[in-house]
C-alpha cells in the first residue's frame, strides 16, 4: 500500500463530530490530591454534570462525549504543572496494520498536526490519539469539554482533507 493511500485511508477513519456543551464554571480543585483521587473527583464531577463515565482503573476513566469515547488519566505533580492525559484508540484494518507505511504514516502525522500525539499500539494493530490538558492545581469541566472539541475538530480536520478515503481505523468504545 503506497504511503498516500495509507493516510488516506487511515485520516477517514480518525474523526469523530463536535459540538459543545456550554459549561462554564465547575472548577476541580485537584491540588495535593493523588492521580486516584483525582481520578474519583473528574469522575463524580463529570458524572454531576450528565456525561456518562466509566472508571477503567484506579487512575483512569473513560467518558463517553459527543457519540465518542475518551479515555482520561490524571497526571498530577506536587508543586509543579499537571494534566490529563486524554486520549482515543483505534484498531486498524489488517491491510494497514503492522506495516511500514503506518510508521510512515504515523511519523507525517506527528509532524503536521499540532492537537495530538499519534501513537502506534498493540504491536501495530492500534492507533492512539493523545494530548494533555495542562493546569496547575485547577481545572473546569469546559475546559476539559472544549479540549474535547479540540480534538474531535483535529480529527474532523483529517478526514476532511481526505474525503474520498475509505476507513480503515475504528474507534474503540469502551463497554459498548
Amino acid at each position: 500500500m503506497k504511503p498516500t493511500m495509507a493516510a488516506l485511508l487511515l485520516s477517514t477513519a480518525l474523526l469523530g463530530g463536535c459540538a459543545s456543551m456550554g459549561q462554564s464554571g465547575n472548577v476541580l480543585d485537584l491540588a495535593g490530591k493523588t492521580n486516584e483521587q483525582a481520578t474519583e473527583a473528574l469522575v463524580t464531577a463529570l458524572t454531576k454534570q450528565q456525561y456518562k463515565v466509566q472508571r477503567v482503573s484506579g487512575q483512569s476513566l473513560m467518558v463517553e462525549y459527543d457519540n465518542s469515547h475518551f479515555m482520561m488519566q490524571p497526571k498530577l505533580t506536587e508543586d509543579g504543572l499537571d494534566r490529563i492525559v486524554i486520549a482515543k484508540y483505534y484498531v486498524l484494518h489488517p491491510d494497514l496494520a503492522q506495516t511500514p507505511e503506518l510508521l510512515l504514516l504515523i511519523g507525517q502525522l506527528n509532524q503536521r498536526m499540532d492537537f495530538a500525539k499519534f501513537v502506534v499500539i498493540e504491536e501495530g494493530r492500534g492507533v492512539e490519539v493523545r494530548g494533555a490538558a495542562t493546569f496547575v492545581d485547577t481545572i473546569t469541566i469546559e475546559e476539559l469539554t472544549r479540549f474535547m472539541d479540540w480534538t474531535d475538530a483535529g480529527l474532523r480536520m483529517l478526514r476532511e482533507a481526505f474525503p474520498q478515503a475509505t476507513p480503515v481505523a475504528k474507534e474503540v468504545r469502551f463497554g459498548a
